[in-house]
């Protein structure tokens, strides 16, 4: 893959302690300081709703999903999409994923079996349906999804939106360079992960579908807390860690480096419900290899290992595990200061 030194950056707000209101005023400042992409996450709030709310206020930056979760109808993804890329006059991105496999059982009763092959077809799906008409309907026919003469009831408002999908295994990682427009990494990634395990799958996609990577966009998530006291950011970041270390799919990421003993220590807090036990049990290796943190100048030193390894850089306050909502409010603050223009 060529290495493009064009860098950009955005943020994904997670918003689990600010309001609706806090969302807007940080989009906007973000979007003003030059921020190149927005996005929500659907964990806390729903992915659609908060992003249309942004689009009321940011003019200039682009405006994505990460990720609205499979779980979804097609059908409702599809409408979804091609709504807010009316609205955004073009600037929406669709990020899609499957979500944790637990989330689906228990709260969708939906069992992941097969995951890479059925979103392989739901994305396929969103497109075909994106093509109906009101005189010509289209039909999709798959193992997990079936659609019969689906026609719209007006024309498309817009231009189909581009899909980007957010991958960790190699298999959806192949998937993501086969069948989308760019692949979206989950908070937990190191560089060993990208150049071992990320860019060669997404590369084996591309090349099993005869594309060329000059059009892909690699969007890398960093969990990031700049402060004037290096110290009080990484205890900050911890909570990222801490969070994530509790799904076992990033293991991919935390077993290469070591990390598995504080790993299954961060598990077995979490298991008994002990907080301050998965914050204790997160280690200053996994912060200098997992996350951004410190002071401003730290911090960009830091991202400046990541060249030519992503074309974007997505990036987020870590869950407010122990944070307070001040604290959050601080940390968007810092990052806009810190990356904008």
């Amino acid at each position: 893959m060529s290495i493009r030194k064009v860098w950009k950056w955005g943020i994904i707000f997670g918003g689990d302690n600010l309001s609706m209101a806090d969302l807007l005023r940080y989009a906007e400042m973000a979007d003003a300081a030059g921020a190149d992409s927005l996005w929500t996450a659907e964990v806390w709030r729903d992915a659609f709703v908060p992003l249309t709310a942004m689009a009321s206020v940011v003019r200039r930056a682009r405006l994505g999903t990460a990720v609205a979760q499979l779980a979804r109808p097609p059908w409702h993804t599809e409408m979804s999409a091609m709504s807010l890329a009316e609205f955004t006059e073009g600037r929406f991105v669709l990020g899609l994923g499957t979500a944790p496999p637990t989330w689906n059982e228990d709260w969708h009763g939906l069992t992941l079996t097969r995951p890479v092959a059925r979103m392989r077809e739901y994305i396929e799906c969103v497109r075909t349906m994106w093509t109906g008409t009101p005189i010509s309907p289209v039909s999709y026919s798959g193992e997990f999804y079936r659609v019969r003469e689906y026609r719209r009831f007006m024309p498309a408002p817009a231009e189909p939106p581009p899909i980007y999908l957010a991958a960790v295994q190699s298999r959806m990682l192949q998937l993501a360079g086969s069948h989308t427009d760019g692949w979206i990494s989950g908070p937990m990634n190191s560089i060993p992960y990208v150049t071992t395990v990320a860019q060669p799958s997404l590369l084996k996609g591309m090349a099993a579908a005869g594309r060329s990577p000059d059009t892909f966009e690699r969007c890398v998530m960093k969990p990031c807390v700049v402060h004037h006291d290096a110290t009080q950011a990484r205890r900050l970041a911890r909570n990222a860690i801490a969070v994530y270390g509790t799904l076992p799919y990033y293991d991919v990421v935390f077993d290469p480096l070591g990390f598995a003993p504080a790993v299954q220590e961060i598990r077995a807090a979490a298991q008994r419900g002990d907080v301050v036990g998965m914050l204790d049990a997160v280690t200053d290796e996994m912060i200098d290899a997992l996350v951004l943190a410190g002071t401003v100048d730290d911090v960009h030193r830091q991202l400046a290992a990541w060249e030519g390894l992503c074309d974007s850089v997505i990036l987020y306050c870590p869950p407010a595990l122990t944070m307070e909502p001040a604290e959050t409010r601080a940390v968007h603050e810092a990052i806009i200061g810190a990356f904008g223009t």
